[in-house]
């Protein structure tokens, strides 16, 4: 057996079909132990006999070895090659590197072989996957030099199997390490005819990129108007909207969310007035004007840490001005209690240069939040109009009243967007964003499609109600013709219902008594009495 084996094998290398096929028949032993995905070892670049069935073109043994001894064509070597790959190396490529002699080179007869192994290969169904469909012949496999099948069945000029990969969807736009694809490979190889039949299935095809664009320009026309919003939501997407603008504007974080919200939390109606005057549009915000962040930094990376202050000198007074200061003076005095500030207690950096003890912070933050004006608090300094950032207010209030503003914050945010709105039914916490602007609203959206007047919206709760007033769905009627209708109804006097149902009432109850206490006439085309 063992010669057997031997013989078999170099048959199988020299692509000696008819001998490979006598001695598998002749010897039953050795035709049931063979495994055909078994390599023959690190000599032999860890090719499987399937490999070399395929890439000599052996019809009958690679039918054989796929249909009755479980042969895997994915099976790959030291090269990372399939047996789809060795099959498409046609005479021109296994002649250059040697692997046969020019005498068995017949290039119609090998390509026709191929041609039918090609069939047998793309046939072939293996195990069952995980998801219910059955394992095939990877055509879009590329080994160590990322060439797939198709690179290799152009480069021989083998058309007709260049037209089986291209029925199976194989990849035209793959590019090897040389960053050619399989039209260049032919071209490369001068098959121009084949060159020219690759290039108009590309041109004719789409490509993957335009594939994924088609895929988001379905995934726009399938959109829902609107989406309804959880807290968290709303959260995260403020939060996105301002890390946005921040970048956009190289500016921090807390000086774009003063200016989103001094725009309605509209950034094109933002950008278009910081592109007019951005020092008149930070003041009338309430902030100062940015400075350029460092290089190789983000907006949000210039901030300064909440939990690593400065002292306010740093940011106001110049290394001059500190160096003629007296060295006696440890402490300032508050600007509300007139009390000195220790040197031992934590600074509260306000960009204004004011400065207050920590209790009085404490105190007048939290009656601003009791207060619900969680979105404008201002400094305490006389005719002072800085904003106080969100650090400082959750570097000095306590936790639980940190709770209550970001509760304000939010509601703040839905408050003054135009395009969220909460939910009016009772007890509900979500809200709604329309994707869309209704008539008269300027939306950046190209692809936007125009809304009805009364656009019904759902907050995700099953709660349907109408945008614009809030009132119960009434889609398509517009809001004034809803209101003159329920109004039209409320008029109607309960006097006049009455009757009307007092009517209907007897009209009925008479049909009812005159079909049962009367029989058809024989005369008379109406009913008598029996």
């Amino acid at each position: 057996m063992g010669n057997t084996a031997t013989k078999f094998r170099k048959a199988l290398i020299n692509g000696d079909e008819v001998l490979a096929c006598q001695l598998y028949e002749s010897n039953p032993q050795f035709k049931e132990a063979l495994d055909p995905n078994s390599t023959y070892g690190e000599s032999y670049q860890h090719n499987t006999p399937l490999h070399y069935a395929a890439r000599h073109a052996m019809t009958r043994l690679l039918r054989y070895f796929l249909l009755n001894k479980d042969g895997n064509p994915n099976k790959r070597n030291v090269h990372n090659e399939t047996s789809l790959h060795l099959l498409c190396m046609g005479p021109q490529i296994l002649l250059s590197e040697g692997a046969l002699q020019p005498r068995i080179s017949r290039p119609y007869e090998d390509e026709q072989r191929r041609a039918e192994c090609l069939q047998i290969i793309l046939s072939w169904t293996g195990a069952k996957l995980d998801h219910g469909e059955y394992e095939s012949a990877d055509i879009n496999a590329t080994d160590n030099k990322k060439n797939t099948c198709l690179h290799y069945a152009a480069a021989s000029g083998m058309k007709t199997c260049v037209e089986f990969l291209v029925q199976r969807e194989a990849d035209l736009f793959a590019e090897n390490e040389n960053r050619e694809t399989p039209c260049d490979c032919a071209e490369k190889q001068h098959h121009k005819e084949l060159a020219l039949c690759l290039e108009s299935q590309m041109v004719f095809s789409i490509a993957p990129e335009a594939e994924g664009i088609e895929a988001e320009y379905a995934a726009l026309d399938r959109r829902e108007l609107y989406e309804g919003l959880r807290p968290q939501d709303l959260r995260r997407l403020k939060d996105m909207l301002i890390v946005e603008t921040a970048d956009m504007l190289q500016a921090p974080l807390f000086t774009a969310e003063a200016l989103l919200r001094a725009h309605d939390w509209d950034r094109e109606k933002l950008l278009e007035a910081w592109m007019s005057n951005a020092e008149e549009c930070c003041q009338r915000s309430g902030v100062q004007m940015p400075n350029p962040p460092p290089s190789g930094c983000n907006a949000w990376d210039t901030l300064p840490s909440p939990r690593t202050p400065r002292t306010t000198r740093s940011s106001v007074t110049s290394p001059d001005q500190i160096s003629l200061m007296p060295a006696d003076e440890e402490s300032s005095l508050c600007g509300i209690c007139m009390s000195s500030i220790s040197v031992f207690e934590e600074p509260v950096d306000m960009s204004c240069g004011h400065e207050f003890c920590r209790a009085c912070w404490e105190g007048f933050l939290n009656l601003k939040i009791q207060e619900g004006e969680a979105h404008n608090i201002f400094c305490p300094a006389f005719d002072c109009y800085q904003l106080v950032p969100v650090e400082v207010i959750e570097s000095v209030v306590s936790r639980e009243m940190d709770r209550r503003y970001l509760q304000f914050d939010i509601k703040a945010f839905v408050e003054n967007n135009p395009a969220i709105r909460w939910c009016p039914v009772a007890g509900c916490e979500r809200a709604v964003r329309l994707n869309t602007q209704g008539p008269g609203t300027s939306t950046s959206d190209s692809l936007s499609f125009p809304l009805l007047q009364a656009p019904a919206v759902d907050c995700g709760k099953g709660h349907l109600f109408c945008w614009e007033c809030q009132g119960e769905a009434h889609e398509p009627c517009d809001c004034e013709t809803w209101k003159l209708w329920l109004q039209k109804v409320t008029e109607m006097r309960p006097g006049e219902l009455a009757g009307v149902r007092r009517k209907l009432h007897e009209d009925t109850a008479n049909c009812y008594d005159l079909l049962t206490n009367s029989k058809p006439s024989l005369i008379a085309e109406s009913r008598c009495r029996k």
